[in-house]
């Protein structure tokens, strides 16, 4: 599984945006901003709230089953993007670990 962070400036895009793009590397087909919408959770931050988004699908590049969680944070004008993906059950095992990872940072 691999790990990647990253910021951009305002929203970065959007959630929907987002959303899609991740759900295209798993091979999975665009949702509608509604679906979208039901399917997010929320996670607590020190700084406020964080989105959260679980996905599960193919890898685009190896052709195996994988398994995502993002997770959006809006902070100072931009947005902080956290993306855990790979294996399914490595994502599986490591989803608490990573998620204490989110809530560790500061902004």
């Amino acid at each position: 599984a691999v790990v990647n962070v990253s910021a951009s400036a305002g929203e970065g895009g959007g959630l929907v945006g987002n959303v899609n793009r991740w759900r295209k590397q798993l091979g999975l087909a665009e949702a509608s901003n509604e679906d979208i919408n039901k399917a997010v959770t929320s996670m607590d931050l020190a700084a406020g709230k964080a989105t959260v988004v679980e996905l599960a699908g193919t890898d685009a590049s190896t052709g195996k089953a994988a398994r995502l969680v993002g997770v959006l944070v809006s902070q100072g004008g931009q947005t902080w993007f956290y993306k855990l993906m790979g294996d399914a059950a490595v994502v599986g095992a490591q989803k608490d670990a990573f998620t204490k990872f989110v809530q560790s940072v500061k902004y």
